[in-house]
């Protein structure tokens, strides 16, 4: 099947909020209460980022024009670093297949623009927290763990 890859529009809106809750419920089920809980302020955060830009989305529909799956790249702040001395880098988000079109190359097909916006942006690395499900994609593509830590306070 042959999909088409646009940039997400302000339309889009619903459709972004709606995959990131769907990708939360699918990687931690026991969230699903927190992350509808959580919908009202995902949609005013994704409006602010896709309004000041630095929220990039990208949705795949099918033929039909049915929505198969979209991802964001969400252009970060950082503090000043030897390798980036422009102070920002993409970190990429949210990205959610439809059940039925799993499997059809469609995260593959949103992963390849993301990262060919990332490097005709001139960004010098790509950051992202891998479901399990999603690790051998990105493995694919030269993904590699890195050392961040975490405690849960």
């Amino acid at each position: 099947m042959k999909f088409k890859l646009t940039y997400a529009r302000p339309d889009d809106l619903e459709l972004l909020v709606a995959h990131r809750l769907k990708m939360w419920r699918d990687v931690r089920p026991e969230w699903a209460k927190k992350a509808q809980e959580s919908e009202k302020a995902t949609r005013e955060w994704i409006r602010k980022k896709l309004s000041d830009g630095s929220l990039i989305g990208f949705v795949a529909r099918a033929p039909d024009g049915e929505v198969a799956g979209s991802g964001c790249i969400w252009i970060r702040e950082e503090q000043p670093r030897p390798t980036n001395p422009r102070q920002e880098f993409s970190y990429l988000m949210s990205m959610y297949t439809e059940k039925r079109f799993r499997h059809k190359g469609v995260a593959k097909m949103i992963l390849r623009r993301a990262l060919r916006w990332c490097r005709a942006h001139k960004y010098e690395r790509v950051v992202l927290h891998a479901s399990d499900d999603g690790r051998p994609l990105y493995e694919k593509f030269g993904f590699e763990p890195t050392r961040e830590m975490l405690l849960r306070l």
